[in-house]
């Protein structure tokens, strides 16, 4: 989208520049409030940097017959598209159905630690983690995307 708007931008001031006779100023195209929206528009995009992507994660502890006590997290990284809250609860169902799915399978025990959103890929989010619980294991990072469409299709 950002590379789309510069490049409108740009080939639009070519032209105009292309039919300016020389020796006088280019009539101005576009009001300097809509240039300026477009300037704060694409600094945004560019302090934002990874903005785009959601991540949530449970850090469940476990415990198995065979194995003791453990933590664990399972991140679910999902895209942003303008609705952050559809974006996490899409996250959450998808951590949810895979909390269920553990303790199905594979532990008697899951009980939630805690539960973490954020609007920053799931690899800035498990250092964090990994900073305040120093012996969580990552279990996984699931694709809430695709997840979610697969999800909803079983409920149908």
């Amino acid at each position: 989208m950002k590379l789309l708007i510069t490049l409108a931008f740009v080939l639009a001031l070519m032209g105009s520049n292309s039919f300016a006779n020389p020796g006088q100023p280019v009539a101005a195209i576009f009001s300097k409030k809509f240039l300026a929206s477009i300037k704060n528009y694409e600094q945004s995009l560019a302090t934002s940097g990874s903005s785009a992507k959601i991540c949530s994660c449970q850090i469940l502890r476990v415990e198995s017959n065979n194995e003791p006590e453990k933590l664990i997290a399972v991140f679910a990284q999902g895209t942003n598209n303008g609705d952050i809250s559809a974006a996490y609860a899409s996250a959450t169902a998808v951590l949810q159905k895979e909390k269920k799915h553990l303790q199905g399978f594979f532990y008697s025990k899951v009980k939630t630690q805690e539960n973490v959103n954020v609007a920053s890929p799931c690899s800035l989010l498990y250092k964090n983690i990994k900073a305040k619980y120093d012996d969580v294991q990552m279990y996984d990072v699931l694709d809430a995307d695709v997840l979610s469409k697969i999800i909803s299709k079983e409920r149908k």
